[in-house]
């Protein structure tokens, strides 16, 4: 992924505007804490026991690390929630892609209940199939 960010940067001679970085999480955009415009996460979402069920062209080709979010699928979601809050800027957006509508509901309710009124426009937002499936917000 890093390699496919970094060529797409080049190529869309975007330099001096993006910067891509490597680490586990928030760690590498420490030195970037409230101070960020926007966020937009496709975290792993699918509940670990659902993995081995799914159809052979994702479950095959899609690592494991990709795709597994934890038993109920939503470790990596509840970890960019929380870490919106610190994070954004006032006033950023932010954007996450779930699962489904349980997982959206889910983490709009959270994010208005932790987030205690940090966040505002909190909606979820359906796919082109008509399926909720982003929490969006600023």
């Amino acid at each position: 992924a890093i390699s496919v960010a970094s060529f797409n940067v080049e190529r869309y001679k975007l330099q001096d505007k993006i910067t891509v970085k490597q680490g586990s999480w928030f760690d590498p955009l420490i030195d970037l804490r409230g101070r960020l415009s926007g966020m937009v996460g496709n975290p792993p979402y699918v509940p670990s026991a659902d993995i081995e069920g799914m159809r052979a062209e994702v479950s095959k080709h899609e690592p494991r690390l990709a795709m597994d979010g934890g038993d109920d699928g939503m470790d990596g979601l509840r970890h960019l929630c929380d870490g919106a809050s610190e994070m954004l800027k006032h006033g950023g957006f932010f954007a996450f892609e779930t699962n489904g509508e349980k997982q959206c509901n889910f983490i709009a309710d959270y994010i208005e209940t932790k987030g205690k009124g940090r966040f505002h426009g909190v909606r979820t937002v359906a796919d082109f199939a008509g399926i909720l499936r982003f929490v969006t917000g600023y």
